[in-house]
């Protein structure tokens, strides 16, 4: 694990858009899994920016959907898919084609499962994976405890993330289950960011990088990866000790 610490959010985002950036560079056709939800949208705006101002080409990567919440669509302000595409698909010259996202809305998400991990399989493997980590060090909808060696699943929501899952809608949501990718999928990327900013992931990033390797933190399970860059703020690294 390779943690880079930087002065605040602002540049933590633009260091780690910067690095997606120059992997891409460096192999254009990157199977690419972008993680939603608040932290990232830094890495958006300026990955946006990039491609915009012709210094990122996206037009050979190929992207997949981290997870969603069981029942939810692009219509509902805060749905995974709702943020990926207002906020990065839209904005960027990309094809439908190129992009591969589970529908939280399908009848059959077992399907939904099948259709990601073969979207997958069918161009190799995961190549670089943006995740942020959960308040319980959840990855994805990894939630504590959940079996380590599955690909896409379906999953029931922690308690924790169910409390914090109403900050991402305009309304309260019974949402009971995810889809995600699960760790055996995440572990074989080549190339995994882990970003976290702010106080109050001070305490999980203590536990990820300095606690027990654990399944109750699934992010701890990183820590021995060497392709791994865990870019952090000064806020979410104030507790670290080493």
């Amino acid at each position: 694990m390779n943690i880079i610490i930087n002065k605040d959010y602002e540049a933590m985002s633009e260091k780690a858009a910067d690095f997606i950036a120059e992997y891409i560079a460096k192999k254009p056709d990157t199977l690419l899994c972008i993680a939603g939800g608040e932290t990232p949208m830094g890495i958006f705006r300026y990955l946006v920016k990039y491609a915009n101002e012709g210094k990122i080409d996206f037009s050979s990567c190929k992207f997949v959907s981290l997870d969603e919440w069981v029942g939810l669509g692009r219509e509902t302000r805060g749905s995974c898919k709702e943020t990926l595409y207002n906020n990065f698909f839209d904005l960027i010259p990309v094809k439908e084609e190129q992009i591969c996202f589970f529908d939280g809305l399908a009848d059959n998400m077992e399907n939904e499962c099948r259709k990601v991990d073969k979207f997958i399989s069918d161009h190799g493997n995961l190549d670089l994976i943006v995740l942020g980590i959960g308040m319980n060090g959840h990855i994805g909808f990894n939630e504590p405890n959940v079996p380590l060696d599955t690909e896409c699943h379906i999953v029931g929501l922690d308690p924790v993330t169910k409390e914090v899952s109403v900050k991402y809608f305009d309304t309260a949501l019974d949402v009971k289950q995810g889809i995600s990718l699960g760790m055996k999928t995440i572990t074989r990327a080549d190339t995994i960011l882990l970003i976290a900013d702010d106080f109050r992931k001070a305490d999980i990033v203590v536990k990820t990088i300095e606690g027990e390797k654990t399944s109750e933190v699934p992010s701890s399970l990183f820590q021995d990866f060497p392709k791994l860059w865990f870019f952090l703020d000064e806020a979410a690294a104030s507790k670290l000790t080493k």
